[in-house]
């Protein structure tokens, strides 16, 4: 794309916000960001309106990827970005000068007799940066490299007589998600000065693409999008990164994606040695037998914010409707809103906090968090072939595992665009490519998690024991 083009940017979670803040430090000069809320009024707040993936309090950070390498060097250079945007903060003491990025380690378990082939890897491709938890040294280890000794067993499941496996990923741990937004926002600000427009709420509310048609090819272009408010916004390129809403501006999208739910549970924690043994600083992320399927899948933070946050992902729902193969549904949808998540997935995180964090006597609130799932978990970062000029770029297939990437994924994108970047992320994350199906996509309302058919839990079902009696 010449530097000289006028580019939108659709979507200003964590691939837009990444994708943009590259091009302004790639030197493109005409730049507007869009975008459906509100972020400077609502801070990418998920209690204020923000239902975005990204709109979250907190979200895993890991290098650990067994096999795929190319993830992980990704992951390595992503974290060095937030190093550096750490030591930033600090020194203007932004927003308090407290970190985005807390390296606690991410800790991967589970109940095997044997260490699942993923994490067997991951020793073997990232040896200075793992631990395997039944190492007779893993937790001196892990106290070398600044981590705090739960992070090899953070729910105390050996002393318990429990099965344990697991690799801890030293490099890992948490981001603040919402806070992470924000700061990259506020630097794409900085940085555009007059090369940057930004268009939040109704004004930056995508309605409809808008197409040019080729009569001699027999193909459209498109040249621009009409927002909410019925005024047009003209582009020589349109860069769509809105995520799980991708099939809803990009119909085409549904050959390759599918927006799939989430469930998580959010706990308030009031009890003060509660909130000393997941306090943030020292507490890993983890996930619990996440490659297990259906009875497994779970995954878990810190206490944030004074809330505890453990996901199911399992399985993953979907909301087949009016032709998309699926549509998104959360609490703050303008049309039908959920504030539940399957009584199925509830099910499997109270069986966690009853076994392993006792003390918790209730849920406090739920939410269905959605992503944009590929076929195979690879992302989807290519020029839409079913638009002329590349008039068109998609990045979406998050599958659950972008966030971590919002240093160097923007990157990535603009490596692709200019046909600079690496050949193997050009290919791998295609349209062309012919993908596994890891995923099922596109089962329509014969797939069994149809959320149409799937029964829902409600508040009473939040009491992790027997609910009082009135």
């Amino acid at each position: 794309m010449d530097k000289d083009k006028r580019i939108i940017v659709l979507g200003a979670g964590v691939m837009g916000l990444s994708t943009t803040l590259s091009l302004l430090e790639n030197g493109y000069k005409d730049i507007s960001l869009y975008d459906k809320r509100d972020y400077f009024a609502k801070r990418y707040s998920y209690f204020d309106g923000c239902d975005s993936p990204s709109s979250d309090l907190n979200k895993i950070f890991r290098s650990s990827y067994g096999a795929e390498v190319h993830y992980q060097k990704m992951s390595f250079l992503s974290r060095e970005k937030f190093q550096r945007w750490n030591r930033e903060i600090a020194e203007q003491k932004w927003e308090g000068g407290e970190p985005i990025y807390l390296n606690t380690g991410n800790v991967h378990l589970t109940d095997r007799g044997e260490l699942p082939e993923f994490e067997r890897l991951t020793l073997e491709n990232m040896p200075e940066h793992s631990i395997h938890i039944t190492d007779a040294d893993a937790g001196e280890r892990a106290v070398k490299q600044g981590l705090d000794p739960c992070s090899v067993d953070p729910f105390d499941m050996r002393r318990k007589g429990k099965n344990l496996q697991g690799v801890l990923d030293t490099t890992g741990g948490m981001t603040l998600a919402d806070k992470s937004c924000r700061w990259v926002l506020e630097k794409c600000i900085a940085m555009g000065k007059d090369r940057l427009k930004t268009f939040f709420g109704d004004c930056g509310t995508f309605k409809e693409l808008l197409l040019e048609f080729n009569s001699k090819t027999l193909k459209r272009k498109c040249v621009g999008i009409k927002t909410l408010d019925n005024e047009a916004h003209k582009c020589d390129h349109l860069i769509v990164c809105v995520g799980p809403w991708t099939t809803e501006v990009i119909p085409e999208a549904s050959e390759k994606l599918e927006a799939t739910g989430g469930s998580v549970c959010l706990i308030k924690i009031t009890d003060e040695k509660l909130k000393e043994r997941f306090n943030q600083s020292k507490f890993p992320t983890w996930t619990y037998k996440v490659r297990d399927g259906a009875i497994g899948g779970l995954y878990g933070f810190p206490c944030t914010g004074g809330y505890l946050k453990i996901g199911y992902r399992g399985l993953k729902w979907i909301n087949p409707q009016n032709g998309l193969n699926s549509k998104v549904k959360t609490k703050w949808s303008p049309d039908e809103t959920e504030t539940n998540i399957p009584l199925f997935a509830l099910k499997q995180i109270k069986n966690f906090v009853r076994e392993h964090i006792p003390e918790i006597p209730k849920i406090t609130m739920t939410r269905l968090c959605w992503y944009s799932d590929s076929e195979d978990n690879d992302y989807l970062i290519s020029f839409c072939p079913y638009y002329e000029e590349n008039s068109v770029f998609v990045m979406g297939g998050d599958s659950g595992h972008a966030f971590m990437m919002l240093g160097s994924i923007g990157d990535v994108a603009v490596g692709i665009i200019n046909g600079t970047g690496n050949k193997l992320f050009k290919d791998l994350f295609s349209w062309e490519r012919e993908r596994p199906k890891l995923n099922p996509i596109n089962g329509g309302k014969e797939d069994p998690r149809c959320l149409e058919d799937t029964v829902m839990a409600t508040p009473k079902d939040w009491y992790i024991h027997e609910p009082p009696k009135l």
